[in-house]
């Protein structure tokens, strides 16, 4: 008797429980929610942030605040979410490269694999590649000519050393047996001021970081890594259509939440994502920004990240760069 009275009150407990966890689920968000971004202020990253912010607040009538966290290469926002509390109340905004590169290139404190989750991704962006408009080079193949006629002379720069930009670079000249000099920035803006001084010859770039210059001319966008031109530049060709179909990198910008956050929140989180994502006014915030929405769900985001991870991993590896 004592034996059934006591699977009888586990059972009530265990049950009690799952009623507890299912009404938190249901109820979520009860408080503030943060995004974390692991860069500092005012950055594409950042203002991905501000913007899915401002309208997951108006969807879910709970306050959702952006905050920063940037240094050592993201690896501080990252850890950060890796080791908060597993309930929702605490997410990351980032790039897929904490996922596909970081891991290659830096001793991490947290597995980016394992402690955390992939929710859903909200926008993507390819790389370019961009000459000063002065050069007067027009395709990819005339500046490739003019590269190859002047061998080690060339200076090629690199809006954000250790990333897919710079591997899918390394990827272009070794395809056209090109030989360049990487000149490191610390960014898209002081890349792009680098190039209209004529410091560099050919920029690597994320779209956003460069599509408001070439927008006023002074710049010229050669290509877009990627197999299908882009809605916000459909007169500039792909490396594909250029003869470089291996030479693809588009980056993509989602949200990650700690593993073990129970799973109707990461799908509330995600419906949320998608419902914002599709909404006119956001796609032409987006748009200013230089990318264009993505709506991938937990698990096509997740494949896409085990898809990236194995193309680029060897690569990062190979390159040798290392970040402290």
């Amino acid at each position: 008797m004592r034996r059934t009275m006591c699977r009888i009150l586990l059972l009530a407990c265990l049950s009690g429980a799952a009623v507890a966890a299912t009404a938190q689920t249901d109820n979520y968000p009860t408080r503030p929610v943060r995004i974390i971004v692991p860069f500092s202020p005012g950055g594409p990253v950042d203002a991905i942030a501000r913007a899915i912010a401002v309208k997951l607040t108006q969807q879910w009538g709970k306050q959702v605040i952006v905050e920063n966290k940037g240094g050592a290469a993201t690896i501080i926002g990252w850890d950060t979410v890796a080791k908060s509390a597993p309930d929702g109340y605490t997410v990351l905004l980032a790039g897929a490269g904490g996922r596909t590169t970081l891991p290659s290139v830096a001793t991490l404190p947290f597995d980016p694999a394992k402690d955390l989750v992939a929710v859903a991704a909200v926008a993507n962006s390819p790389n370019v590649f961009v000459v000063n408009a002065a050069l007067g080079k027009n395709t990819l193949a005339e500046f490739i000519s003019y590269a190859k006629a002047k061998p080690g002379r060339v200076n090629h720069g690199l809006s954000a050393p250790g990333t897919v930009t710079q591997f899918v670079a390394t990827q272009l000249s070794e395809a056209a047996a090109v030989k360049w000099e990487d000149i490191p920035y610390r960014g898209g803006s002081p890349a792009v001021t680098a190039l209209m001084a004529g410091e560099i010859d050919v920029l690597t770039a994320d779209l956003g970081a460069v599509l408001a210059m070439e927008e006023t001319g002074r710049i010229k966008i050669l290509a877009v890594a990627d197999t299908q031109r882009s809605a916000l530049l459909p007169k500039v060709p792909t490396t594909s259509e250029q003869g470089f179909p291996k030479v693809v990198a588009v980056n993509v910008y989602g949200v990650f939440a700690p593993a073990a956050t129970p799973k109707p929140i990461l799908r509330k989180i995600a419906d949320s994502l998608a419902h914002i994502t599709a909404q006119p006014d956001l796609k032409e915030q987006f748009a200013k920004l230089g990318l264009q929405p993505d709506n991938r769900g937990s698990e096509a985001f997740e494949s896409f990240l085990r898809a990236q991870t194995a193309q680029w991993a060897p690569i990062a590896k190979a390159s040798g760069v290392r970040i402290n």
